[in-house]
């Protein structure tokens, strides 16, 4: 008894400092002092305790801000800045600290919502403007190898632009072409994709999209259309979104709706996971399909990411309806994995293996097929 008296006695003095109120006039000093001297951890440790205690203002969430943008964790540098921004939306430095926080989490569309906001000057060294025609292009080749004799190994290459209207408002066009022979029947599909992104705010966007298909098998044409609306909300470390699409082809008409989320978790790796579900509706079928991805960053130039889907993705769309799996051969599971190398700011090489479970059509019979994609980024 007397032994846990002592000890509740040693411990008293700990717990009073731990608790001892601090003032504006002590937080400030010491949080500019740390700021100064480069003491980050001892800023961040002292800006929570005058938070809790009710001692929040500008210049304080300012410092704990770059604290943490210096120690390279952006998505708490993030939470800082937006704090500092309700005191003072006219912040210049507040927003272009947002404005580097959104570039450094890959969330460019977050950073241009930031960008639109600074000063003229500021934003001709960024080198950032409303309207640029060609911001980006990119190219994609794919070819797949089967054992199947009836079926050629398909091969797909395709091309993408994008454009800035604004400082909101992104278009990309892409335009591919899908080549394989089925029993002799030679079935090519070129194809024009286009996205329209708008941030209606820093945290909250809406995508609308068209895709066109011009199916020719042997000579005779079989054209199809799609379209769909995506609303995504991206706060911090979470995403959230649901997507709706409508696809007509000469056959039939599909409706897929679909929910997705993702989170990246804290910490020098920035490991991710994204998750979504879809439902596809036709007439007499209905289909549920599951979409899973993980990935990291192996370095400071490359990530690595994994990825699997269950279901039978007959007309199942993907990637905001770039990617329509609209083949004679359903896909009925799908896994595999993808490489990323950033090289300087301005190109991305991408190369990914995947492994597919076909289904011959009106059959029951499954066989094997193995999917090689190379691409290139190149932002302008």
């Amino acid at each position: 008894m007397y032994k846990f008296l002592i000890a509740a006695l040693f411990l008293i003095p700990i717990v009073a400092e731990a608790q001892r109120p601090i003032t504006f006039v002590t937080a400030d000093s010491i949080t500019y002092q740390c700021y100064v001297n480069g003491d980050w951890d001892q800023l961040i440790e002292t800006g929570n305790q005058a938070i809790g205690q009710n001692i929040d203002y500008k210049r304080l969430r300012q410092r704990m801000g770059y604290a943490y943008f210096v120690k390279t964790d952006y998505y708490s540098a993030q939470i800082q800045y937006e704090k500092a921004l309700i005191f003072d939306a006219y912040d210049a430095d507040t927003r272009a600290y947002l404005y580097y926080c959104g570039l450094n989490t890959g969330n460019e569309a977050f950073a241009r919502f930031h960008a639109e906001k600074l000063p003229k000057d500021l934003q001709q060294r960024l080198k950032e403007e409303a309207f640029k025609p060609a911001n980006a292009i990119d190219l994609e080749f794919n070819y797949k190898a089967n054992n199947v004799l009836s079926r050629s190994n398909p091969t797909y290459l395709r091309a993408g632009l994008s454009t800035q209207l604004s400082y909101r408002v992104t278009l990309y066009q892409s335009v591919s072409n899908y080549q394989q022979t089925i029993d002799s029947s030679l079935t090519k599909q070129p194809e024009y994709y286009a996205l329209l992104n708008w941030s209606l705010t820093s945290h909250l966007s809406l995508d609308v999209a068209y895709h066109y298909l011009n199916v020719s098998v042997d000579g005779y044409k079989y054209p199809g259309n799609m379209v769909l609306a995506a609303l995504t909300t991206k706060i911090n470390r979470f995403s959230l979104g649901i997507n709706g699409s409508i696809l007509r082809d000469a056959f039939s008409n599909y409706k897929q709706i679909g929910l997705h989320g993702g989170v990246t978790l804290p910490g020098k790796s920035s490991i991710y996971f994204k998750s979504s579900i879809s439902e596809i509706v036709g007439k007499g079928d209905q289909r549920t399909i599951f979409s899973q991805v993980a990935g990291a960053r192996l370095s400071k130039a490359l990530w690595a990411e994994g990825n699997v889907t269950l279901g039978n993705l007959k007309n199942y769309n993907d990637h905001n309806g770039l990617y329509i799996y609209n083949s004679v051969d359903p896909t009925t599971f799908r896994t595999g994995a993808t490489m990323y190398w950033y090289i300087g700011k301005h190109m991305t090489l991408l190369g990914n293996y995947t492994y597919e479970t076909k289904q011959i059509e009106l059959t029951n019979f499954n066989y094997s097929q193995y999917s090689f994609t190379g691409g290139i980024i190149w932002k302008l």
